[in-house]
C-alpha cells in the first residue's frame, strides 16, 4: 500500500509540480508512519511470531527489494537528468519525485512478493 502511495505522489508531483512539489515533506511523514506501523505490529505480534515471520526467505526477498530500489534509483537519476537538461521537468519536482519512486519501489517489491506468497500458500493443494 505504501509503495502505491509513494508512486502516486511521485506521479502527481511530476504532473502538477506547483501543487505537490512543495509538499515533499509529506513523504517523510509517511515513512515515519510506516516505521511506526511496523514497530507497533511487531510489539503486538510478539517476539516468537516475528522470528517465525522473518525467516531466510523474507531476508532474501528484502535483499532483492533493496537491489530493485537501488536499480530504480540510478535509472531514475539518468532519466531525470535527461528531463532536466531538456527543460521538460522543473527541478523543484524532480527531487520529491525521485525520493517517492525510490522509496516506493522497495515497498512495492515487498508488497508484491508478500501477496505472491500469500496467494501461493492459499491455493496450493494440501
Amino acid at each position: 500500500m505504501y509503495g502505491l502511495v509513494f508512486w502516486a505522489f511521485g506521479i502527481l508531483t511530476l504532473g502538477l509540480p506547483s501543487i505537490f512539489a512543495p509538499l515533499g515533506w509529506i513523504l517523510g511523514i509517511l515513512g515515519g508512519l510506516l516505521a511506526l506501523f511496523l514497530i507497533v505490529t511487531e510489539l503486538v505480534a510478539g517476539k516468537k511470531n516475528v522470528e517465525k515471520a522473518w525467516d531466510e526467505s523474507t531476508e532474501h526477498d528484502s535483499n532483492r527489494a533493496y537491489k530493485f530500489g537501488f536499480t530504480v534509483a540510478w535509472v531514475l537519476y539518468l532519466i531525470f537528468w535527461l528531463l532536466l537538461t531538456r527543460g521538460w521537468v522543473p527541478i523543484e519536482a524532480v527531487f520529491p519525485a525521485m525520493g517517492a519512486f525510490t522509496g516506493g519501489s522497495y515497498c512495492l517489491f515487498m508488497g508484491i512478493t508478500g501477496l505472491k506468497g500469500w496467494y501461493e500458500t492459499r491455493h496450493t493443494p494440501d
